[in-house]
């Protein structure tokens, strides 16, 4: 007997007028915006504000509309510039138009020949034609903006560093890495620069409902990050309760910390490292999975052509699907295309979006996510038995009603799935066309399901729900 198949192609999501973000207070490792539950689905250069227009044809509204385009409403955002002083001279196409947020006042001069800064004094024109046009233009489309506020101060990068005294009239006497030491919160000077600039970014920022805050990228003593997430949670004017610590080298841990909102960048175990593979897509799942305590958890940052670790864009669809399954929100950070690559016109390639890989592969999980109550389901790994080894399954449930597994790697015939016995919904999702194919109803038996697998190429998801009655 021939077995019928119905192919639907979900439609793109409806855009719903936004409220105020929040953790949502039911479902906290979820997201909500009035009555609408959100799930963050980004892709970023971090580096927006500082290029805005460039000679390599980036252009700020076009990166948050092609973001929308796709279903993407999620952005991460460096919110000052710490360094880069020497950037523009080494790549003058792609950093053609750059903006700090302090001023420039002198006396004297920096390392790149311009008036020295006064880290005491705001550049106005930065928060007024940047910040706050950008998070204006990202609220109507529907897009939540986190907003980075220190960057780590290594050895490599302190030459062109605001912190230094050759390029500041402060003279705070700083070497690398101790702006984020523990040690800041002892100097008085350094921490009325940096809770003044905070108290900045709130202030430009406040009457808008988009907006997450990140303590700083990677770096960060924990009694200052600390002193940081309590400095926004109990600001006499603009507090806020949608904190990160950001992604820590340190002994602050934003699983028991006061921090609201977990980040994790790549890798895992002590020696972190790049990825590439079926199998590390299910290792960062799997140590995502260790970060989840009732904060939302947020895969903030992993990118491709930067770090070398591989070239095919599928990758980073499959990436999306791991954390998605890990209950975990996600962001691809790519600045090897958005900015263009290069230092003239000539040299290297023009600004563009990511490979229309990734771009597909962002639409079509938007458009299967808005089809499940995703904030009502959580990891549940442990209902699918391991399909064969060289295959990966990841899995979301509520028990008993409704269950997505992501199925990665090599194709298998069947799989087993354990839930209660009932009468089932079966549907197959391709996650690389967005076709969703419907089967007929399958019955449940002692405690077990095994369904026969769709022929597939890299990866499918099964979508299971009881039916009702």
């Amino acid at each position: 007997m021939l077995l019928r198949v119905a192919v639907i192609t979900l439609c793109v999501i409806t855009v719903v007028a936004q409220a105020q973000l929040e953790v949502d207070p039911e479902y906290p490792y979820y997201f909500r915006d009035g009555t609408k539950h959100v799930y963050l689905l980004g892709a970023s250069d971090r580096q927006a504000f500082f290029i805005w227009q460039n000679e390599k044809g980036f252009d700020w509204r076009d990166y948050l509309e092609t973001l929308h385009e796709y279903g993407f409403n999620y952005v991460r955002q460096d919110a000052a510039a710490w360094g880069g002083i020497d950037g523009p001279a080494e790549y003058p196409a792609q950093l053609s138009n750059p903006a700090w947020a302090f001023a420039r006042t002198g006396p004297g001069l920096a390392r790149d020949g311009k008036p020295k800064f006064d880290l005491r004094r705001f550049n106005e024109q930065y928060f007024r034609t940047r910040i706050r046009p950008f998070l204006a233009r990202a609220r109507e489309l529907d897009i939540y903006v986190e907003l980075t506020l220190f960057e780590q101060t290594s050895k490599g990068g302190w030459r062109g560093c605001l912190y230094n005294d050759r390029n500041n009239v402060n003279q705070l006497g700083l070497e690398p890495k101790q702006p984020e030491a523990n040690e800041a919160l002892n100097n008085p000077a350094l921490l009325a620069i940096q809770e003044a600039y905070v108290t900045k970014v709130l202030a430009e920022t406040a009457d808008f409902d988009n907006v997450i805050y990140e303590i700083a990228n990677e770096t960060g003593g924990r009694k200052w990050v600390t002193h940081l997430v309590n400095f926004i949670h109990d600001h006499p004017q603009y507090p806020s309760h949608l904190v990160s610590a950001g992604e820590q080298s340190s002994s602050f841990d934003p699983v028991s910390g006061p921090n609201d909102i977990v980040v994790k960048h790549r890798g895992w175990g002590k020696g972190g490292g790049l990825y590439a593979s079926d199998a590390d897509v299910k290792n960062h799942h799997d140590v995502l999975l260790k970060y989840r305590a009732g904060k939302p958890v947020t895969h903030n940052e992993f990118f491709l052509y930067a770090n070398r670790s591989t070239d095919d864009p599928n990758f980073v669809r499959k990436m999306m699907w791991g954390d998605f399954t890990a209950g975990g929100h996600v962001n691809f950070y790519d600045f090897a295309h958005w900015r263009g690559t290069g230092r003239t016109n000539e040299d290297g390639e023009p600004a563009r979006p990511p490979p229309r890989e990734i771009l597909e592969g962002g639409r079509h999980l938007r458009n299967f996510i808005e089809r499940v109550p995703f904030w009502e389901i959580a990891p549940a790994d442990e209902c699918v038995t391991p399909p064969g080894p060289d295959t990966h399954a990841m899995a979301l449930a509520a028990p008993g009603r409704c269950y997505v597994i992501y199925v990665l790697g090599e194709p298998v015939r069947h799989i087993e799935v354990a839930l209660p016995e009932g009468d089932y919904r079966q549907r197959w999702y391709d996650p690389k066309t967005g076709e969703l194919s419907e089967l007929p109803p399958v019955q449940a038996a002692d405690g077990q399901l095994r369904l026969a697998v769709p022929t597939f190429e890299q990866d499918i998801v099964l979508w299971v729900e009881a039916v009702a009655g």
